[in-house]
């Protein structure tokens, strides 16, 4: 009996090294190497200055949503999780903007959950199947199901892992005071789902949970329909959930001024169709396709917006069986859960932590697999009971029940294979992008994601046949238009650019980036007046559009109206001081109009938003040059080369400093160097480097006659 206790402990020890290495298995081991931002977390990590600005701005913190837009803002998808982004903010300030250690944080969180899953499993009071093997069995599927590769894989995920953490707990709460009358309990319980709304709004269903998971423990489903609903009404507990509920959504919903979400049809055809028979159906079919993916997750997908899922427009639509399947289950279920109660409960944690994103409110996707994080706990508990409930009634059949545990091992040995593989999708969006195109061929949106890609690393030829394939498959996608007139504009056909940006604006007439590209083409055709207009439409639609007034700013130096221009690009960097390009054009002209002072003032300013722009470093390299501050403008020339050691033009300029600096020797290493970089555009370098040379030679010849 005394050694009981410390096998027990040790089993206990042994199960959860297991859960953990199965977690590691999957998405560690090496799987977080090269692993940069991809989809979301570009617009919520790397471009939200809520995250990278330092020192924090609470305000904007706990004002923008989970973008960086205002919550009250009319663009804003109100998805207001500040707990989230504070935590993206500390990792920044703590250990810089890395994937890698991001990703790796993620883990470890999926690795808490495991553990808390496993130990929640343990506690539960049922006495159909074996809890301890339960336990065991649906934390190992929990860890390893390729379900949750998003949630993990994906930075942003944080938010389901923290709402799945949250979550977790409150149960192993609310299980530790089954029977017991606690008031700390149910206000422990509130305060953490205030907590977990701040990390992910989902969390408002947390007291739903409690309330179920309380219901089954003390075993209220035993008695008649009147005493249930008589005790549900009466018990206290539940009453303050539901009060303290109702008063964390109406909080929630004051914080954004009571104003839903607007979406485009590209985000969720299903809830912008005008028909409620097709909506009414998609709706349902789609229900059936979360619980398809976590049956099955073969195919899987970052994106299921466009194409992805068709739409049900009829009752005679085969892929309805599927819905009457489940219902029907459903159905059974409910006429027995008297009988089967650890079923209920497990399906019941399946169901309520998805209902806001079951299509009950406006939502902006079809189907989000990140979303699906929490309620694949109550999938993998319902499973592992059906697979126990099976294995226990099969006790005379010796080689029946070794099969299942065969097929068990390779169930859960598949699952790792498939995550393992799906991680390694979500390590890159060259990788990302490609496994969407082959599970989603007709998605316009993961073409158009191909064709940004391809355009961002230079690929033009894909990134046109993929926009011309975005906008064949959905002809009003008003970005896709948008960018391929970019893509014309860069290729010098003007006409075309502005036909494909005005039918973007048909589409979307209120589209402001669109408007700027629009003035940008019209200012590249001389149409100044018009580009004017553009500019000024696109400020109406957003009033603080940072990179506007840098379009502005160029429009009016390309009319030698330089007072104006400065003005602007000022105002570009005063809204938004992470542009480059506004910095270096107001650097440049400072440079050109001999302020030197004003502009190694400001180049100082510039460098504390962007302390490795190497546009702003050359910039005030060459300010140095030109006031004979030749060490500190040596130094910084050296960085730039550092930085970018195969640009002509710095190794160019570099030697023109050691050329004033009579540093003979080093500029002509310096000229020598840009001329074997690019030999045929070094014209500078080389007509230097001859006249050092032939300056060198007149020297010698004037000491040898002496």
């Amino acid at each position: 009996m005394l050694g009981s206790v410390p096998k027990a402990g040790l089993q206990s020890m042994v199960c959860q090294s297991i859960l953990v290495l199965i977690c590691l298995v999957c998405y560690g081991c090496g799987g977080l190497r090269g692993a940069t931002f991809v989809f979301d977390d570009t617009v919520a990590i790397v471009k939200n200055r809520d995250v990278s600005v330092l020192p924090t701005n609470w305000t904007a913190i706990f004002t923008h949503d989970f973008w960086g837009a205002s919550l009250v803002s009319s663009d804003s998808h109100k998805s207001f999780r500040p707990l989230t982004t504070l935590m993206f903010h500390c990792e920044y300030a703590l250990l810089g903007l890395s994937a890698a250690h991001m990703k790796f944080l993620n883990l470890l969180l999926h690795c808490v959950n495991t553990l808390l899953m496993w130990r929640l499993v343990r506690t539960l009071y049922v006495t159909e199947i074996n809890t301890e093997r339960w336990a065991t069995i649906s934390a190992a599927l929990f860890a390893a199901h390729p379900i949750h590769t998003e949630a993990v894989s994906g930075v942003v995920g944080r938010a389901e892992l923290m709402f799945g953490m949250i979550h977790l707990l409150c149960l192993l709460l609310t299980v530790a005071n089954t029977g017991k009358r606690s008031s700390q309990t149910v206000g422990v319980v509130l305060f953490l789902t205030a907590v977990g709304i701040l990390f992910k709004e989902s969390a408002v269903t947390i007291p739903m949970s409690c309330v179920l998971l309380d219901y089954f423990q003390n075993g209220y489903y035993l008695l008649s329909y009147r005493d249930q609903w008589n005790l549900v009404r009466s018990r206290m507990s539940y009453v303050v959930y539901l009060v303290g509920t109702s008063a964390l959504l109406t909080t929630r919903l004051w914080w954004q001024d009571f104003e839903p979400p607007t979406f485009k049809e590209v985000d969720n055809p299903v809830a912008y169709n005008e028909h409620i028979l097709t909506r009414g159906l998609s709706q349902q079919f789609l229900l059936v396709m979360n619980i398809w993916l976590m049956l099955c997750p073969h195919w899987l997908c970052y994106d299921w917006a466009l194409g992805c899922v068709k739409l049900v427009t009829s009752i005679w639509d085969l892929r309805l069986q599927g819905v009457i399947g489940f219902y029907s289950i459903v159905l059974v279920a409910l006429k027995n859960f008297r009988r089967l109660p650890g079923m209920m409960l497990a399906l019941g944690l399946m169901v309520v932590p998805f209902l806001p994103a079951s299509g009950i409110i406006s939502v902006g996707f079809v189907i989000a697999e990140r979303t699906l994080y929490v309620p694949s706990i109550g999938f993998c508990l319902v499973s592992i009971y059906g697979f126990l409930y099976w294995y226990d009634s099969s006790s005379g059949r010796t080689y029946w029940r070794l099969c299942l545990q065969v097929l068990l091992m390779v169930l859960l040995s598949v699952m790792m294979l498939r995550t393992r593989q799906r991680a390694t999708d979500w390590l890159n969006e060259e990788k990302l992008f490609k496994s969407g195109l082959e599970v989603c061929p007709d998605n316009a949106k993961v073409h158009y994601n191909i064709a940004r890609l391809a355009t961002d690393t230079g690929n033009n030829t894909k990134a046109f046949q993929h926009y011309h394939k975005a906008i064949e498959l959905y002809a009003g996608y008003e970005s896709a238009l948008m960018n391929l007139g970019n893509l014309y504009r860069e290729h010098g056909q003007l006409a075309t650019a502005e036909e494909y940006i005005r039918l973007a604006l048909q589409v979307y007439p209120d589209f402001p980036a669109a408007w700027m590209n629009l003035g940008i083409v019209q200012s590249a055709q001389k149409k100044y007046a018009q580009a004017l207009v553009s500019y000024e439409k696109a400020l109406k639609h957003r009033a603080n559009f940072a990179v506007c007034y840098y379009n502005m700013g160029n429009l009016y130096l390309e009319q030698k109206l330089y007072a104006e221009a400065l003005h602007h690009w000022q105002h570009a960097v005063g809204l938004n001081p992470r542009q480059p390009k506004a910095w270096a054009n107001i650097l440049t002209m400072l440079d050109n109009r001999g302020l030197h002072d004003d502009a190694l003032r400001l180049s100082n300013q510039a460098l504390v938003h962007l302390p490795n722009e190497v546009s702003i470093l050359f910039i005030r390299a060459n300010v140095l040059g030109k006031m004979k501050h030749y060490v500190e403008a040596e130094r910084i020339y050296k960085r730039v080369i550092e930085l970018e050691p195969h640009n002509m033009l710095y190794h160019t300029n570099l030697g023109v400093l050691y050329h004033r600096w009579d540093k003979s020797q080093e500029a002509i290493e310096a000229y020598r160097m840009a001329i074997s970089i690019n030999s045929g555009r070094a014209s500078t370098a080389r007509e230097n480097l001859n006249k050092l040379l032939k300056r060198l030679e007149r020297e010698a010849k004037v000491v040898i006659e002496r």
